[in-house]
């Protein structure tokens, strides 16, 4: 019986330690909702202010959005859209998973898109674009903002700024998200080339209100005296 006590005892210690915000305090928080409207986080009512970590779901309704910071940019999730953020190490990297996703960062390689073609990034510190998911193995992407690229694999293809590519695939990549406590620290995904289709748009095809891309690099985060 004292056995049993005594593993008991040691069980719920362990517990609380786990539990307590001595541990919690070692997540990271990647992001936090600025703005949201029929949109859930981690599968509840996404709220503003409300941090978001390595793995939670974003997720809009049929009319829905979402606004969230992340370092000194913005993602952004029109409706019907589904979306994760893992810290990659060298990047906050959004992995997008249908609907639209759309970004702006200020500073080169702070954010990166995640897609099944590839990895989606500005080419200079000023970026805005969204990732447009159109069919069961084709998506949009449209750079907004200064020139992107789409990382295959290590084998890149550029889309203007101003213009859209239309990119198909056969495979995804791993869909998953990969939680930073369980990355030890080491680059989440290795490079692997897949099979695409790239096509240039004329046109850059914008589904994200461009005004909500482009927010953290007009506005102040301060409010002005009344």
């Amino acid at each position: 019986m004292r056995l049993i006590a005594r593993f008991c005892f040691v069980a719920l210690s362990l517990a609380a330690l786990l539990s307590s915000p001595a541990m919690a305090a070692r997540r990271k928080a990647l992001g936090v909702v600025l703005q949201t409207d029929r949109a859930r986080l981690d599968r509840a009512n996404a709220v503003v202010g409300a941090d978001i970590y390595s793995c939670d779901s974003l997720e809009t309704d049929e009319s829905g959005g979402l606004r969230a910071r992340v370092g000194s940019g913005q993602i952004y999730l029109s409706a019907s859209s589904a979306a994760a953020l893992e810290d990659d190490v060298s990047a906050i990297q959004v992995l997008a998973i249908r609907g639209t996703v759309g970004f702006s960062t200020s500073v080169l390689g702070e954010i990166t898109v995640r897609t099944p073609a590839g990895i989606v990034r500005g080419t200079g510190a000023q970026a805005a674009g969204q990732v447009t998911f159109t069919g069961p193995r084709e998506l949009v992407i449209s750079a907004i903002r200064g020139d992107l690229l789409l990382d295959n694999g290590g084998e890149l293809r550029t889309i203007p700024e101003g213009k859209s590519a239309t990119v198909t695939f056969e495979d995804n990549l791993d869909p998953g998200c990969h939680d930073e406590a369980a990355a030890d620290q080491q680059p989440q995904h290795p490079l692997v080339r897949h099979k695409i289709g790239f096509y240039i748009i004329a046109t850059a095809a914008v589904a994200v209100p461009s005004y909500l891309l482009w927010r953290n690099t007009t506005e102040s985060n301060t409010q002005p005296p009344k």
